[in-house]
């Protein structure tokens, strides 16, 4: 598998950090345990048999038969050979021995020619669509890995805003106490604090469930994921450059190859119409010789055979159907392929802007609970606008977190879209 081999040793150009357990390794896992790359591995592997068993029945065949028959009455006649001598010839035996070997070779058999040249297009696509499989696996893994650990930042936002908000509570409880804060005050700040007691419950439950998905995936028990680490918010290649590679991507080709075995198929319908010529010799042994005198014969010659029927024609004319179905397939894979590209390219673009507004806004956020606190210290602001500018903050980092997510999950996905290379330049 020399395209595994290449992405698990580039992989790890892709925005990973410390020594925790990396994407790399996931891939890797998934090569060899996902459910769905083991069936495209066994699905490849009888396509090919079933290549080798077609294109084996072009080969001579052999086959032998034998047999044991005891008759109740032989068959023993007496042949005069001169005028006092005589011949005795069995040609029944009591016990009948026989045994003959045989074998034959397709002379002229053109449906058996495009079955197998079918056959080997269907290997071919098999092939192909495995290695779609495992684009497609990849594509699963990573952002089943990039949403654990955009999860897992997530609860880290909402652990510190838990925190702030005990905090606050703490605070209001020691002014209450002091006679300089209200009950209401204390109310709202207790209610603060259930509600992030609340979003922390939900982002354990996202690390929960993004945790067992890549687990599913990948077959490997996630320990230590890494943050997704800060972007620099390269621009990817031109969308025509990106384009230009679609002929190339494993989806592509698999439907072409189908489309031919689907054409090699009608062709193989086709020549049923035709006769075949098939070359047979037989080597017999027997004791009932016979007239002939002779426990061993053989024979060989030459067998034409040619058949016109109704069925045959129809079955012509379905397979002219498959052919035509293919060939849209085909068209279809392409103009998917494309839009892909296309999509994943702009989802690149888009999360570009979304990550450079998230930062900006998580600054603003983050400023804005700092004169929140300052203005309430000095009684110009409420609790109110220091309870919404610690919300403010959390959503924000949320935001931020949601779109170094999409930009990094939308970088790898246009990679494999496109057909790049993990190890090309950017």
């Amino acid at each position: 598998m020399p395209r595994m081999k290449v992405s698990l040793a580039t992989l790890l150009l892709l925005p990973l950090s410390g020594q925790a357990q990396t994407l790399a390794e996931f891939i890797d896992s998934s090569n060899q345990k996902n459910v769905d790359t083991r069936l495209g591995v066994v699905a490849t592997v009888r396509a090919q048999r079933e290549a080798d068993q077609a294109w084996g029945s072009l080969l001579p065949s052999l086959s032998a038969t034998g047999g044991w028959t005891h008759n109740q009455y032989p068959a023993i006649v007496t042949l005069p050979t001169g005028a006092t001598t005589s011949q005795t010839i069995t040609i029944v035996p009591q016990d009948q021995l026989d045994a003959t070997l045989k074998a034959e070779v397709p002379v002229i058999d053109p449906s058996r020619w495009f079955r197998a040249a079918a056959a080997l297009s269907s290997a071919k696509a098999a092939e192909a669509r495995q290695h779609a499989t495992l684009d497609e696996v990849h594509r699963q893994v990573i952002g089943a890995f990039y949403l654990l650990a955009g999860a897992h930042s997530v609860h880290a936002s909402a652990v510190r805003s838990l925190a702030v908000a005990e905090a606050q509570l703490q605070q209001q409880q020691a002014r209450s106490a002091a006679g300089t804060a209200t009950e209401l005050e204390v109310v709202r700040a207790n209610a603060e604090v259930e509600r992030n007691r609340q979003l922390m419950a939900d982002t354990q439950a996202q690390v929960a469930n993004a945790t067992r998905s890549l687990r599913t995936l990948t077959g490997l028990e996630p320990v230590d994921v890494p943050a997704i680490v800060d972007d620099d918010l390269h621009a990817e290649r031109p969308l025509s450059e990106l384009e230009a590679r679609f002929e190339e991507l494993p989806r592509v080709r698999a439907a072409d190859e189908e489309s031919n075995a689907s054409q090699r198929s009608s062709q193989s319908a086709a020549a049923t119409l035709a006769p075949t010529v098939n070359a047979q010799f037989s080597q017999r042994f027997t004791n009932a010789t016979g007239f002939q005198g002779q426990s061993t014969l053989w024979n060989a010659g030459l067998t034409f055979n040619w058949r016109l029927d109704v069925a045959g024609v129809q079955a012509l004319r379905a397979s002219a159907t498959q052919e035509q179905t293919a060939a849209l397939n085909a068209e279809r894979a392409r103009l998917q392929a494309q839009d892909q590209i296309q999509t994943d390219w702009q989802r690149v673009n888009s999360a570009r802007t979304k990550v450079a507004a998230s930062k900006a806004q998580v600054g603003s956020a983050l400023r804005a609970a700092t004169l929140a606190r300052e203005r309430n210290a000095a009684g110009m602001a409420t609790q109110l606008d220091i309870i919404q500018s610690d919300r403010d903050v959390f959503l924000a980092e949320v935001n931020d977190i949601q779109a170094r997510f999409e930009l990094a999950s939308a970088r790898a996905a246009l990679r494999l879209s496109a057909g790049l290379p993990w190890e090309s330049p950017r």
